[in-house]
């Protein structure tokens, strides 16, 4: 994944001022992984010719790996788009559980966390992610690779992200993913899964709906359809087709709509008639496949109540007339429900973040992984059991900051059986007591194959899982007496997944045929297909006590739930034309061999492979052994990357301060660094600044400098006449601030707390016409604030979490002062509940203040609705503010290039202030509002938020309401 964008609104079409105005560093935020790892860390580099590979100790035999792998496959990655990227670091993530990869600017770095998934392709991870992230890398420097730094880093972003979307980069890469390996995701029918069956069921949507996504239909996403759009580039246009976009949209970055102009300029479309073109082609070859494979029908044994999106994932038969699942859609977040025979649903426990969806059933109990944040450090994360007990309702964690994946359950209920990961990025299956969640047993794993998805027979003697390695996926078996491992199926090019047993066969998911569907491997070693879905099958369970298969069964609403009988010695299913195949002693399956399942899948991507010269890029990858040395981030502190434009208003008044800084933001996220010059047009005076913020310990602290100039008034009475005499002077203005911030989950709630202490120390001169009270310097007054936040996890609809909870006190004071006295005690509250429909929700805000001496007309609380176009109160107490929002519908309302509505929404208000005891009044001000959520000139991102607001005041002198128009955005 590349992630490009900043805390920047990229929607005008002069793009001259998008990079000048809203590239501001001032707004500190930033859309890349900006966490940290824990400071126990030991970190080391290798240096090789194109790049730098820092990384944990642990990791040390990945690293010299990966830096053989990396030189070895750049010449590859560059072939097509003929440039060299000037080096790059490589920083290998151990810490983690996330299974990812990104390439940014500004710093220039790129980042492989090491974890690999427990289902992705089928060659070894961090390969895909090399093969994936180089092209990347190979993308920026083609179009903005001459903006480097110290400089220009950020600008060279800038001109990326407004130049590409992310479909283009993004398919271009999966694209060359597939082209240059045995494997990538381009090979794979789930990839294509949802693409497909929208378009053979009639849903062809528009070009925006089908990159920007929907609320209200599943859409493939921007890497699916990116890869076809791509794809078919090259497929009709030679290889060379995106070196020539590149090409020509680089001497111009500037250009208005760069990359559709281009695609225009060479293949006589824009990007919309691109996509239009490319859907026709696939609905004529799907729908040649889908006649090839001649699929059965099957009924859906959950009942959808209406047209909202759900996947009803991993069905399990807990008795004859009941199944469990995992439920999860746009309208309710991850729950685990029970579907009775007639059809109706209860939800049995709401549960967290996964890496994957999974869990598993035995005996009364359910056992699943959840994702756990590390409370300080968010490159460091956890992936823990948990138990649920049907019969006593009882929630467990079994374990605690661990790395285990894919639990399954002994058929006692009594062993749970896991994936470890370890540090050194080796993995091995694990046992653990159900009752205490001590580890019990360990089964090696020598050759570092990648392990997944484990399950138990029905003796609970024997446990069968898939491995991985570069050669592709095999399914092989444990014996827990011996504690060996047998290989029952050779490995495969294919993606192969959750093998479960079915009395002595094995049922696994594969897609021989050329779409994923249900396999039974038997002693034999015959594999024999059991479903024929039309778009794909998945996740199947059996119950011995009906004797029947359950699966997911792939329709254009999500995953249903469906079951057919077992077949019983043999007996092929009903719904195949096919014979199986024998695999004997492991020989390679050859293409001409009769015995063969028919492979139906569209290979897209194969005239790219001929582009390639269809050579396998990891066939041949040397065993160099690379120096390596400390890493130490007492040497790595700076890394100056961008001259950054400053235009903003002061935040002390309205005039525009124009200006640049010098931007550094070391590359393990420890310290970011600026300092800078601005020009105050209001008072036509230089400004400096400069400031740092420190992370690498618990603490995050952050100092902050500007040496300013100031004005204000003072009133002097002369003679009869009042006079406002200004008050020049200049200051140099230090802050400081220290967090503490603490995060943690569990099941569905999001825990957040912290505390934050707030000081600045002031020192005026140069004064000008000084008043007698003047103060020349201001000791440090003090800020306090202790933040308490619980709120459930949010569903795609969702306009606010169902429950939440949030409490903020602050208190300031000016305790090392002479000169000033008061202070500043306040409490706001933020509160969360369901409204009356699914995604309504209901806000109540009450916060209170008190407020003292040179702090009494100070305001730290949120205030009432209009509150600009109102007579201020003389002594404002608490305020109560009332929210209740509701979606109104989802139209996908496209308005050309402009803009794409995803969502209407309204709400009603009512904001009460100065509240007292027993008298409770009636609402300073009241009404309505209606928003629209949409992307704005087909940017992917950010999120806009349009809308209006009209506001009633109860006061005589207000005969008309107020309205108010906003623009928001949302990263």
């Amino acid at each position: 994944m590349l992630i490009l964008y900043k805390n920047k609104a990229l929607f005008f079409n002069t793009f001259i001022a998008i990079i000048f105005i809203l590239t501001s560093p001032i707004a500190k935020g930033q859309f890349f992984d900006s966490g940290q790892n824990p400071p126990g860390v030991k970190w080391r580099q290798i240096n090789t010719t194109h790049f730098q590979i820092i990384y944990p100790t642990s990791v040390e035999m990945e690293a010299q790996r990966m830096a053989n792998t990396l030189e070895t496959v750049l010449h590859r990655e560059m072939n097509t788009l003929k440039k060299q990227p000037h080096k790059i670091s490589i920083i290998l993530q151990n810490q983690g559980t996330e299974s990812n990869g990104f390439v940014q600017l500004a710093p220039r770095r790129s980042e492989f966390f090491t974890t690999p998934p427990q289902e992705f392709d089928y060659q070894d991870w961090l390969n895909s992610l090399a093969v994936h992230e180089l092209r990347h890398v190979v993308q920026f420097d083609k179009l903005s690779g001459s903006f480097k730094a110290p400089f220009f880093e950020d600008l060279a972003l800038s001109i990326f992200g407004i130049s590409l979307p992310p479909w283009f980069y993004e398919g271009d890469a999966v694209g060359t993913e597939t082209a240059l390996t045995n494997a990538g995701r381009g090979r794979l029918p789930e990839w294509e899964l949802i693409f497909r069956t929208n378009t053979l069921s009639g849903r062809k949507f528009s070009y925006s709906k089908d990159y920007l996504g929907s609320l209200r239909d599943l859409s493939p996403g921007y890497y699916q359809l990116g890869y076809f759009m791509t794809t078919k580039l090259r497929r009709d246009h030679g290889k060379n087709i995106i070196d020539s976009l590149f090409t020509r949209m680089a001497r111009n970055p500037f250009r208005p709509y760069n990359l559709s102009s281009s695609i225009k300029k060479f293949t006589g479309m824009n990007t919309r008639q691109l996509h239009d073109s490319t859907v026709t082609e696939l609905n004529r070859l799907w729908k040649e496949q889908l006649a090839r494979v001649k699929p059965a029908q099957y009924a859906a044994l959950n009942i959808r109540l209406n047209q909202t999106p759900a996947d009803y994932l991993l069905p399990v038969a807990i008795s004859t007339n009941q199944i469990l699942a995992l439920k999860q859609s746009k309208n309710h977040s991850p729950t685990l429900v029970m579907i009775e025979p007639s059809g109706e649903e209860k939800n049995v426990l709401k549960i967290g973040y996964q890496e994957q969806p999974n869990f598993r059933y035995a005996a009364g109990k359910i056992v699943w992984d959840e994702f756990r944040f590390d409370k300080r450090y968010q490159k460091r994360s956890f992936s823990v059991v948990n138990l649920y007990d049907l019969n006593s309702k009882k929630y467990q964690q079994l374990s605690h900051r661990s790395k285990l994946f894919a639990p399954t359950l002994s058929p006692d209920g009594k062993t749970i059986a896991a994936v470890k990961m370890a540090e050194d990025n080796s993995m091995s299956i694990i046992e653990l007591e159900t009752s205490s969640g001590k580890q019990i047993r360990e089964y090696p794993n020598p050759d570092r194959l990648a392990l997944q998805t484990p399950s138990f027979n029905a003796t609970g003697n024997r446990l069968v899982l898939t491995v991985v390695s570069k050669e592709g996926t095999a399914i092989s078996e444990i014996d827990r007496q011996s504690g060996e491992m047998t290989q029952l199926l050779p490995f495969q090019q294919q993606l192969i997944s959750n093998p479960v047993y079915a009395e002595n066969l094995i049922l696994f998911r594969a897609h021989f045929n050329g779409l994923d569907n249900i396999f039974l491997l038997e002693p034999s070693k015959t594999i024999r297909q059991v479903t024929s879905a039309p778009y794909g099958a998945y996740n199947a369970s059996y119950n011995e006590a009906s004797g029947k298969i359950f699966f997911n069964n792939y329709q254009v609403n999500g995953q249903d739930i469906t079951s057919i009988h077992f077949p019983k010695n043999s007996e092929t299913s009903t719904s195949l034309s096919t014979e199986p195949f024998h695999l004997g002693g492991f020989p390679e399956i050859e293409k001409t061999d009769p015995r063969r399942i028919s492979n139906t899948f569209i290979n897209y991507a194969q005239p790219l492979a001929e582009q390639e010269n269809s050579v396998n890029v990891f066939e041949h990858i040397p065993n160099q052994k690379y120096t390596s040395k400390p890493y130490r981030e007492i040497n790595n502190l700076f890394y100056f990357h961008s001259l950054l434009p400053i235009a903003e208003n002061s935040s002390l008044n309205n005039n525009l301060n124009i200006g640049a800084q010098l931007q550094s933001n070391n590359k393990l996220n420890t310290l970011d660094f600026y300092a800078g010059y601005q020009y105050n047009s209001g008072l036509n005076k230089s400004e400096y600044l400069a400031g740092f913020t420190y992370k690498r310990f618990y603490p995050i602290l952050d100092v902050s400098y500007i040496n300013r100039a100031r004005l204000s008034y003072t009133k002097q009475v002369q003679g009869n006449t009042t006079v406002f005499i200004p008050v020049n002077w200049r200051e140099d203005f230090t802050q400081l601030e220290l967090g503490l911030p603490f995060r943690f989950n569990q099941l569905n709630q999001n825990y957040n707390l912290g505390l934050q202490i707030f000081s600045s120390y002031t020192n005026r001169y140069q004064v000008e016409n000084r008043p007698a009270n003047f103060i020349s310097t201001l000791h440090f007054p003090m800020k306090y604030q202790l933040y308490l936040n619980r709120n459930t996890i949010r569903s795609a609809r969702d306009l606010a979490p169902r429950w939440g909870q949030n409490i903020t006190l602050s208190y300031q004071h000016f305790p090392f002062e002479n000169h000033l006295n008061g202070n500043l005690f306040s409490l706001r509250t933020l509160f969360y509940a369901p409204g009356l429909l699914p995604n309504h929700s209901l806000l109540a805000r009450f916060s209170y203040q008190q407020h003292s001496g040179t702090l009494q007309y100070n305001i730290d609380i949120p205030q009432v609705s209009g509150y600009s176009h109102l007579n201020p109160v003389a002594d404002l107490r608490n305020t109560l503010l009332l929210n209740y929002r509701f979606p109104l519908f989802y139209p996908d309302l496209e308005i050309g290039r402009l803009a794409y509505i995803k969502r209407f929404r309204a709400g009603f208000f009512s904001d009460f202030e100065n509240i007292k005891a027993g008298n409770f009044p009636l609402p300073r001000t009241y009404g309505l509002d209606l928003n629209a959520d949409m992307n704005l000139l087909r940017f992917y991102l950010p999120n806009f938020s349009l809308g209006g607001k009209i506001i009633f005041v109860n006061e005589k002198r207000f005969q008309n309401p107020i309205f108010e128009l906003g623009l928001g955005y949302s990263l």
